[in-house]
């Protein structure tokens, strides 16, 4: 979902956009997390409090895949794509790439069909780091209409109109925050 930034601190990076999971996939994480924490907790309590004699082992077990699953389950929310006055930050679920504006070359769309309409970043060196987040089968995941990606799904949608936006900004020496008539601070676009 595509959010405000936090409070700036004096000399730090602007944000410019951020793409993570909508409030209902948050909320779908927050139920999932509830069911399993629920039935794996009650067979720690059946494990301990039925029994003549508590059977430890089955309550590690149990607390211990509780953990293991709600831990898997958190990993749903990590991922996100964050435009900044900086650079570019890419996380994935297991992954972080922070790309400074002075490593971009260009910022293009992926015409493949699984990950049609994501923002592609081709580094100076050749490289080209694809968003996963970005693109149209998960904008419903960021809470934005995959109507923003047009009809051929291969029109730039806000996460790679804002990287562009940011990219152009840079290369033209500017890297404050664009102002918006009517607001305070920076451009949340």
């Amino acid at each position: 979902m595509a959010s405000g930034p936090p409070p700036t601190v004096p000399g730090s990076p602007a944000v410019l956009y951020r793409a993570r999971p909508g409030p209902l996939i948050i909320a779908l994480v927050v139920l999932l997390l509830s069911v399993i924490t629920v039935f794996l907790l009650g067979g720690v309590l059946l494990a301990l409090l039925l029994p003549e004699r508590p059977n430890w082992l089955l309550a590690a077990v149990c607390l211990l895949l509780t953990v293991v699953l709600d831990a898997l389950v958190l990993l749903l929310l990590r991922p996100s794509f964050t435009v900044s006055t900086a650079g570019i930050v890419d996380r994935a679920v297991l992954s972080t790439r922070r790309i400074s504006w002075p490593e971009v070359a260009v910022i293009e769309l992926e015409p493949a069909a699984m990950d049609r309409g994501a923002t592609v970043i081709v580094l100076r060196d050749g490289r080209r780091l694809r968003s996963g987040i970005t693109s149209s089968r998960r904008a419903l995941y960021r809470g934005e209409s995959p109507v923003d990606h047009g009809p051929d799904l291969l029109r730039p949608a806000r996460p790679t109109r804002a990287a562009i936006d940011a990219h152009r900004r840079y290369l033209r020496g500017s890297s404050a925050a664009p102002e918006v008539p009517g607001r305070l601070g920076p451009c949340r676009s």
